[in-house]
């Protein structure tokens, strides 16, 4: 996404959610396949949760921003990067686990495309391989766009959120940030971003065609719940019959 070319310098400061998801990921791989080496992270940005994984497995992650890769590409010297559209993911081998984290694939705004994303991940993933993943879902961005604008410090910068429901599933973030160049004097730099969200219920549907579903639950661990804000989920790929 040309937009996170953009946003790439200001990423680390303010949106990545580095410290819930290498831990997360962790903690899902011990548990379901601590044989696991390999990881392949669809969407991996500047590499902030790969960064976490670093001293564990050998990693590979794609990216449709050059700028976010090239930031990856200096924390994590080791990892092999991949400029590309996680939707026609074009990586060689297969792997022990793929994961999709802080919301990235709510970025993909059609169903049909999940569903494309989902078919390419099995195909990807190595005998008893998991997938990983976690989605923002229409009760939280309903709440966002209820207390919208959301304005968050960073240093010096600022950084205001606005968020509106655009389409049936889909909303607009509009993100401005406020550079603080000297004192008084900022510099804008305004993107638009879509997510799209679906009930859990609905993601399940389509990934019980290519996956066993270990567990769906919130951020704490516990069971998804209507209000729950983020879903995580942790699939096994199905066994051919």
């Amino acid at each position: 996404m040309k937009q996170y070319d953009r946003l790439a310098r200001y990423y680390d400061g303010v949106i990545s959610g580095k410290d819930i998801s290498a831990p997360y990921v962790i903690s899902a791989i011990r548990r379901f396949n601590p044989r696991a080496k390999t990881i392949l992270e669809l969407g991996c940005g500047t590499g902030d949760v790969l960064k976490g994984l670093a001293d564990r497995f050998e990693l590979t992650g794609i990216d449709s921003s050059a700028q976010m890769l090239k930031i990856a590409e200096k924390k994590i010297p080791g990892a092999n990067f991949i400029k590309g559209d996680i939707r026609h993911p074009a990586v060689a081998g297969r792997f022990d686990a793929v994961i999709c984290m802080y919301d990235t694939i709510n970025h993909v705004t059609l169903l049909t495309d999940w569903k494309r994303i989902f078919r390419n991940v099995q195909n990807a993933l190595n005998d008893n391989g998991l997938f990983i993943f976690d989605v923002n879902t229409p009760y939280k961005l309903k709440m966002l766009e209820r207390i919208s604008p959301l304005v968050h410090e960073f240093g010096r910068n600022i950084l205001i959120m606005d968020i509106r429901k655009t389409g049936a599933n889909v909303f607009n973030w509009n993100l401005r940030v406020f550079e603080n160049l000297n004192g008084p004097h900022f510099r804008l730099l305004e993107e638009n971003i879509s997510e799209a969200v679906f009930e859990t219920g609905r993601i399940m549907t389509e990934l019980e065609k290519f996956f066993d579903v270990l567990r769906t639950e919130d951020e704490n661990g516990r069971k998804a719940v209507l209000k729950a804000e983020r879903v995580y989920f942790i699939c096994r790929k199905k066994k051919s019959k």
